[in-house]
């Protein structure tokens, strides 16, 4: 708050950007990229990448950062050498009398070839960076962490703008991804009602969830029943019943396409399940929802019914009157495929979260226990859910991922809007269940049709996605480009760059060429939510996640194995479980 009080400050006072370092004149100008001449060669040791610049424009300056420098010989065959630098605009800076002056993205104007260019630094930087944050509210702000450009002051992002049209954190591995996500956590359970779901696919923001001496969990932790949990099922432990899928979900798990009789299984699916739903509901006495209820409706059915009706149609007759000729009936013979993998499904104890759930998840009013679990945030209710996909069979992990994403998302489209509260799904490692490449795979399909959904049509109902990965470039490019914000840490593979250099607004592209240089913990911040792209050191968590690179080497040197470690992962392999 001191810092904070101090920026506001010297914010007032008036800027004086032409008073800063000289370092040439402009020589060229482009949309996107200015080249300024230097005044001395010496000068060249004054100004570094990503460093500010300003020059004047009109009754303003234009703001620009430095992208690179570089000697040159000059034209005409004369000699010596030439120094320049390569400026990207970023932005405008004006001032009037009697205020500290606005910043505003984008060069709505530019300098004139011949315009001086200042280096932006010292008492300058510290209120043009105070000037930043300004215009943010008091119950918007979110601290992100401090400027390298000055240490001494915060980096204050609008946490509305951030959120509202979806977020990436994008970084190799061991950059600091899963710290940010964690920051922002703790940042955002400060607040009353806040609402987020993590998808956490290694159980690495467990430890947020838990109590220690010095701190309140920032998570309620959740997790995807194991095989284990058909005998320890607990309250944190969260069931897929198979009737809660929709038919292309059911179908992409029961199904093979190189089933010659697929098509027919399909067909005979589609019907017996919205048979069996309807029968559900007459049963209930809810006749007024028959008419309504399709095959993708969330009705209870009984999954064994389902089952003896297959093996009942597998072998059906139909004897013709009056001759009294045998035909098979219209599935006969077809079923055979279908009836292996549902039993198969149904007898693995993998998939027992969603083929043998408990009895209490196999009536309707599980449905508003288990939203009211992923979705309740306020007093008496842990806002900020972790759940931990790490014993969920990879085959199906992009499907279940999909599956809880769909089923907030409709519920909150059908809530009174307003009466919403604003929800966050963060998904943890999405190039794994968010290919690029529109996999063949039926799991992949259908989840990437419901995020790819909410990255469209989220905002308009109050979901917002936070897509966190270390390969941008594998990631749904259709889901990408809906992102409006983007924390990027280093990243050096040429793809992701090219990825992230197209999906950041244009005039911000060549950004790219500075993320092979950030250090870990180190980002770049571009959007509407933070006004300046520049290098920004992040604070750290208080409850950091289990995702530290572990230091090998020093390991190896003082560490030895323990056998009672490696009988308890031998135990844990055999019985599917990691409690005691």
């Amino acid at each position: 708050m001191a810092t904070e009080t101090k920026e506001r400050q010297v914010s007032s006072e008036p800027l004086a950007l032409a008073d800063g370092l000289l370092l040439g004149s402009l020589a060229s100008v482009d949309a996107d990229r200015l080249i300024v001449e230097l005044a001395k060669p010496a000068v060249i040791d004054r100004a570094t990448v990503s460093d500010m610049v300003a020059l004047p424009a009109g009754d303003g300056y234009l703001i620009g950062l430095v992208e690179g420098a570089a000697r040159s010989s000059p034209a005409n065959g004369a000699q010596g050498t030439r120094s320049e630098l390569r400026i990207m605009p970023v932005g405008t800076f004006d001032s009037h009398e009697g205020d500290s002056g606005r910043f505003r993205l984008g060069a709505s104007k530019h300098p004139h070839v011949g315009a001086s260019c200042h280096l932006v630094e010292g008492s300058n930087l510290s209120r043009f960076m105070a000037i930043l944050g300004e215009d943010v509210g008091a119950g918007e702000r979110l601290v992100l962490g401090r400027y390298l450009a000055d240490r001494e002051s915060s980096a204050v992002a609008d946490g509305n703008r951030l959120l509202q049209r979806h977020l990436a954190i994008v970084g190799t591995t061991g950059t600091g991804k899963s710290w940010t996500v964690a920051l922002l956590l703790e940042r955002a359970a400060r607040l009353e009602h806040a609402n987020i779901l993590v998808l956490d696919l290694h159980g690495e923001y467990m430890p947020l969830t838990r109590q220690t001496d010095e701190r309140a969990p920032v998570a309620r932790g959740l997790r995807v029943a194991g095989p284990a949990d058909l005998l320890y099922a607990a309250d944190e432990t969260l069931h897929i019943p198979y009737w809660l899928l929709e038919r292309d979900e059911l179908m992409s798990m029961v199904l093979s396409d190189s089933d010659i009789n697929a098509g027919d299984q399909r067909l005979w699916l589609t019907d017996r399940i919205q048979t069996l739903k309807r029968s559900t509901l007459a049963e209930q006495g809810a006749r007024e929802a028959i008419s309504t209820a399709t095959v993708d409706s969330p009705v209870p059915y009984e999954l064994e019914q389902l089952i003896d009706w297959a093996h009942r149609d597998e072998v059906e007759v139909i004897v013709r009157h009056p001759s009294g000729r045998v035909d098979p009936g219209p599935f006969a013979g077809k079923l055979g495929g279908l009836i292996a993998r549902l039993e198969a499904r149904l007898a693995d104890p993998r998939y027992a979260f969603i083929f043998q759930p408990p009895e209490a998840a196999t009536v309707a009013d599980w449905l508003l226990q288990t939203a009211q679990k992923l979705m309740s945030a306020g007093p008496g209710a842990a806002g900020i859910k972790v759940i931990d996909l790490s014993e969920v069979p990879a085959p199906i992990l992009p499907m279940v991922a999909g599956v809880i994403a769909r089923f907030v998302y409709n519920v909150q489209f059908w809530m009174d809007a307003s009466l919403r509260t604003p929800l966050c799904i963060v998904c943890d490692e999405a190039h794994i269940y968010l290919p690029a490449d529109r996999s063949d795979s039926p799991v992949h399909r259908v989840a990437l049709e419901a995020f790819e959904m909410i990255a469209k049509e989220g905002r308009k109902y109050g979901v917002c996605l936070t897509i966190v990965s270390q390969r941008p470039s594998d990631v749904s490019r259709t889901i990408l480009s809906q992102c409006n914000n983007f924390v990027i840490m280093r990243l050096t593979n040429d793809q992701d760059q090219e990825v992230i250099s197209r999906v950041v607004p244009g005039a911000l592209a060549a950004i790219t060429g500075l993320l092979p240089l950030l250090d870990v913990g180190e980002a770049i911040v571009v959007g509407d939510a933070l006004l300046l792209p520049l290098r920004i050191k992040l604070d750290p968590p208080e409850s950091a996640p289990d995702s530290a690179t572990l230091p090998y080497w020093s390991m190896w040197a003082k560490q030895p194995s323990s056998y009672d470690a490696i009988a308890g992962g031998v135990a844990a392999l055999r019985y599917q479980w990691r409690g005691e």
